[in-house]
């Protein structure tokens, strides 16, 4: 069996294993904090756990961080991609999960693992201890 495995194997391109890890990691993290972040509001109010819109977009922000190797470029990217998701932010009432998972996104594409862990992790404790006042 291991030499059939072995015989496909030429057909995956290089590197598809660490972007299936980086979308994976983005999928758990975006759901840990999108079910804190429904949890709060009324069962008809709530919206999907994972938003795929936003995963669509986190995992290419980090896939265009992790080719660009000029910091300029980067810190430009990163920037502007927290401006958009801000003004998008607005429109859930100033408290949408979007800018956290862009800034989550961002520190995974540029590798610093532990630190999209504990943002999210915060990120997680926020949505989940703060009040709704909609309730």
């Amino acid at each position: 069996m291991r030499e059939r495995i072995t015989g496909w194997m030429h057909l995956i391109p290089e590197g598809t294993g660490d972007l299936v890890i980086l979308l994976i990691q983005l999928f758990v993290v975006l759901a840990l904090i999108g079910w804190a972040y429904n949890r709060g509001f009324r069962a008809m109010e709530r919206g999907p756990i994972v938003r795929l819109p936003l995963l669509t977009v986190a995992f290419g922000l980090a896939l265009v961080v992790r080719h660009l190797h000029s910091e300029l470029w980067q810190t430009l990217l990163v920037a502007a991609a927290v401006v958009v998701a801000g003004f998008f932010g607005r429109n859930t009432g100033g408290r949408g999960i979007g800018v956290p998972m862009v800034l989550i996104a961002t520190l995974l594409g540029l590798g610093f693992v532990l630190s999209a862990y504990v943002l999210a992790l915060v990120a997680f404790l926020a949505y989940f201890l703060s009040p709704v006042p909609r309730r």
